[in-house]
């Protein structure tokens, strides 16, 4: 785990391509309704969003945030 609060290049990458992931399932509104395609992305994209949510992004939030996020 980094404690910088800039993003490395690799993740930087990572994050685009999750992104650009995203944005092809939630720019076509028939995506919505379709329980197959969002299970499938769900799935697929989930250990990503942990990887990103618990580990990279939390380390490189302020301390006075994740205090307040903590206190809640």
């Amino acid at each position: 785990m980094s404690t910088e609060k800039t993003f490395s290049d690799e993740e930087l990458i990572e994050l685009f391509e999750f992104f650009d992931k995203t944005n092809k399932v939630f720019h076509q509104p028939l995506n919505y309704g379709s329980k197959e395609v969002i299970e499938e992305f769900a799935t697929s994209q989930y250990p990503i969003i942990k990887k990103y949510y618990y580990d990279i992004l939390w380390e490189k939030l302020p301390a006075k945030y994740k205090e307040r996020l903590l206190s809640e």
